[in-house]
């Protein structure tokens, strides 16, 4: 009796209480598997979900969920308007590089074509005028820690968007070749907008044919959440050489606006 007891009170709770993420969420449709499993597809579908299945807008208050999502991953986005689609797309990767220590590899374009670099920013801060961005020594350089990496991804956030990320930061690939980490996108030249969803998990059966699961930011800033497909009210889109179009809840895209990351 008393080992039934300490099971119940010490291992129950644990059991409750922790955080999920896309493996022990979801299920994988029958007859598929995942073939995708270098770091990058790890680290994306094993990132931390809400325990609350709520989005929440940059200023605190509930979006309405009209069979939109699946699922929340937990993240702070901030306080200001900035954590959209683009943004969401490019925290994921970003995210990664630095849990890794590729500080290297943090650099993403603003919209005039400026280059912002991580570690240049420890040293130097971003003058911006217009079009035109300048780095100005710092008088004391920045500690290196996630606070510091935070405001860096802020100001990616600020002057970089759909438009930037599809004309500097990443080149067309096949449908056929989708992988998690992928993004599809449509912008257009500042003013205009677009759109974009991130790839974070994809799964083939034994003929070939894949299935992704889908996720987005969008305006106003939000947390990043896992798409429903309205087709089928489930997580998995399917994928495939007759597939044109790709219809999420709140935006469609068509099988050439398919994305990924230069770096």
């Amino acid at each position: 009796m008393k080992k039934i007891l300490f099971f119940l009170l010490f291992f129950f709770p644990l059991v409750c209480f922790t955080q999920q993420n896309i493996e022990t969420k979801f299920t994988l449709p029958e007859g598929y598997e995942r073939n995708y499993n270098d770091e990058y597809s790890i680290f994306l579908r094993k990132f931390p979900l809400k325990n609350n299945n709520i989005v929440k807008y940059h200023n605190g208050e509930n979006k309405y969920n009209d069979n939109i999502w699946a699922a929340v991953f937990d993240y702070d986005i901030g306080t200001a308007d900035l954590h959209q689609c683009a943004d969401a797309v490019i925290f994921m990767r970003a995210k990664y590089f630095y849990s890794k220590g590729l500080f290297d590899k943090l650099q993403y374009t603003f919209v005039s074509g400026f280059k912002a670099k991580y570690l240049d920013y420890l040293s130097h801060y971003y003058k911006v005028d217009g079009n035109k961005v300048t780095l100005v020594l710092r008088n004391n350089k920045l500690e290196e820690n996630p606070e510091t990496f935070r405001k860096w991804l802020r100001e990616i956030w600020m002057y970089s968007n759909t438009w930037s990320i599809e004309k500097y930061d990443s080149y067309r690939v096949p449908l056929s070749d989708i992988k998690p980490g992928d993004f599809f996108i449509r912008s257009n030249p500042p003013p205009g907008v677009g759109h974009a969803v991130k790839i974070i998990d994809v799964v083939s059966d034994s003929r070939g044919l894949k299935k992704v699961m889908l996720s987005q930011s969008y305006m106003p800033a939000q947390e990043n959440h896992i798409l429903i497909n309205p087709q089928n009210d489930g997580v998995w889109y399917e994928i495939g050489a007759s597939i044109e179009v790709i219809q999420t809840p709140e935006f469609t895209f068509y099988s050439d606006e398919l994305r990924r990351f230069i770096n």
